[in-house]
């Protein structure tokens, strides 16, 4: 049976790993999955490609038994790229591409919710953003916004 994931640290580390898998060599369009930096926010020009996972609030719901809560955890996964800097949304939309397709291939139930293979309750895609750096940089970054609901055990938090 696959583990229900409980915590706002074991959905972080499954999106990492997602992001990770990000690579021309997995079938991707970039190689932002190269390195994947849990809360880091500056990215240097030299650690590009990679890609950032960070953890936004959290949203505290009806309790679902004695010592769970429903929580709606938001979270925000980008990848930084090279682009023609006169034209940076090219290289953008590759990474936003790769990373829904990392996010949501065969992860999609028939009754239309999304849940990371049933360890969720359910995962919202929430828009994405096109940021590129100031003008005639050569990079670009990309992020896709996501809620994941689950129900959190207090006493494990």
């Amino acid at each position: 049976m696959t583990e229900v994931f409980k915590k706002a640290a074991d959905i972080a580390g499954h999106l990492s790993g997602l992001l990770a898998e990000i690579q021309v060599a997995n079938g991707y369009n970039t190689d932002i999955g190269l390195a994947v930096y849990r809360g880091r926010r500056k990215i240097d020009d030299e650690m590009v490609p990679c890609s950032v996972l960070i953890e936004g609030d959290d949203k505290p719901g009806d309790n679902v038994g004695r010592e769970e809560v429903k929580i709606t955890q938001s979270y925000v996964l980008g990848g930084y790229v090279t682009c023609d800097p006169d034209q940076p949304n090219d290289a953008a939309h590759l990474v936003l591409k790769d990373i829904k397709k990392a996010l949501f291939r065969k992860r999609t139930l028939p009754n239309g919710s999304l849940n990371f293979d049933g360890r969720v309750r359910k995962v919202e895609y929430k828009g994405r953003d096109i940021g590129p750096r100031a003008d005639g940089k050569p990079i670009v970054f990309a992020v896709v916004f996501i809620d994941v609901e689950f129900a959190e055990t207090l006493a494990d938090a």
